[in-house]
């Protein structure tokens, strides 16, 4: 009697023809897929990508990696469900995914190094990675100088708002009430706009050049004259912002980390991006997709790919042109903005690239 394997995929077939056309159908695929410990967009969009692969039929294995023990666990993992293909999400969670299996092996580039250690995780990838896929073309690029001989870009596509959960004008009066501003009703006009910032509390995402802007705002203008931000996010940096905001008493509430970011786009007046690099970050596509009616960010990395043209960007790390960007939001009126959907790569769009990667014949085996 013939023992059978209950992990063998009975749609795969060990003698079909390699050189045959391929099937437009193709079998389902066994996928690990790596990600490094995160709540912010890579978490999002992994998560979205596990919901996406699961619905064309594909068996779907997700393990968080981080630590001394990413290794082991993604051999482990990949041995255990004897997968097709793992693919691996940022510059940790990909070199120790290159360096625990000898499965096909695809990596997505969500970030640039930025620093000696990054540099050489990008290195190390770039030279074992079967393919990489890149969130933004800078990423491309600079995978591709490092020697990766299958690099491409990747859509990263933000999944949809889902529906308000609270009245708007109730998640404005919470806000405002954070800000201290609970003197005034949710109906009555307030010369400072509600901005909303979004993501990790990290030195990425530069929320000490926002503080300075609003410091140099609060002298030119008075404190009654500036915009009140409130910033969505956890991380590191909450104490010396926090120190921050208090010694020179600016009207920002930390938030922490917010479930309900789809509610607090659709309160905010403005949304703010002041990142020094993002590649494709979900946030801004997410705060234009609400229509908040005034988007500031800064013009780094894969930024203007995704706003093509229909917003003035400002340089990362200049207070000044940042409190420029601020006070023309509090003076101008709502500009008119493109159907983003159409402009961008759906998720039909994204999840074809990822099969792609994970079909074609990886180039550095035999």
């Amino acid at each position: 009697m013939t023992a059978t394997n209950p992990n063998r995929n009975p749609n795969r077939n060990p003698n079909r023809n390699p050189n045959r056309t391929p099937d437009p159908n193709p079998p389902a695929m066994r996928i690990l897929l790596v990600r490094p410990e995160s709540t912010g967009g890579i978490g999002v969009h992994v998560d979205s990508l596990t919901r996406a692969l699961r619905e064309a039929g594909h068996d779907v294995r997700t393990l968080v990696a981080t630590g001394t023990g990413a290794i082991p666990a993604i051999r482990h993992a990949a041995r255990q469900a004897h997968v097709d293909v793992v693919h691996a999400h940022g510059l940790r969670a990909g070199a120790a995914a290159c360096l625990a299996t000898r499965k096909r092996t695809v990596v997505t580039l969500h970030n640039a190094p930025s620093n000696r250690a990054g540099e050489m995780l990008m290195r190390l990838i770039a030279q074992r990675a079967d393919a990489v896929l890149a969130a933004s073309h800078d990423l491309v690029e600079a995978v591709t100088g490092n020697g990766a001989k299958n690099a491409r870009f990747g859509p990263v596509v933000a999944p949809a708002l889902p529906a308000p959960t609270l009245p708007t004008s109730q998640v404005r009066t919470e806000l405002r009430n954070a800000l201290g501003l609970a003197t005034a009703t949710a109906d009555a006009a307030d010369p400072r706009r509600l901005v909303l910032a979004v993501g990790r509390l990290a030195p990425q995402k530069d929320y000490a050049t926002l503080l300075n802007a609003l410091i140099i705002l609060k002298n030119r203008l008075g404190p009654a004259h500036i915009p009140s931000v409130a910033i969505a996010g956890e991380g590191r940096e909450r104490a010396a912002l926090q120190a921050t905001i208090d010694a020179h008493e600016l009207p920002v509430v930390l938030l922490g980390h917010r479930a309900d970011i789809a509610d607090l786009l659709r309160a905010a007046d403005v949304f703010v991006m002041c990142s020094t690099w993002e590649a494709r970050p979900l946030a801004l596509q997410e705060a234009l997709r609400a229509g908040v009616p005034h988007v500031i960010a800064t013009d780094v990395g894969g930024v203007a790919e995704v706003t093509a043209g229909y917003l003035p960007l400002i340089p990362p790390g200049d207070p000044e042109a940042l409190s420029r960007a601020l006070m023309d939001a509090a003076s101008a009126s709502r500009a008119a903005m493109p159907d983003w959907d159409a402009l961008w790569p759906g998720p039909q769009e994204e999840l074809a690239a990822v099969l792609a990667a994970y079909a074609e014949k990886p180039p550095n085996r035999s």
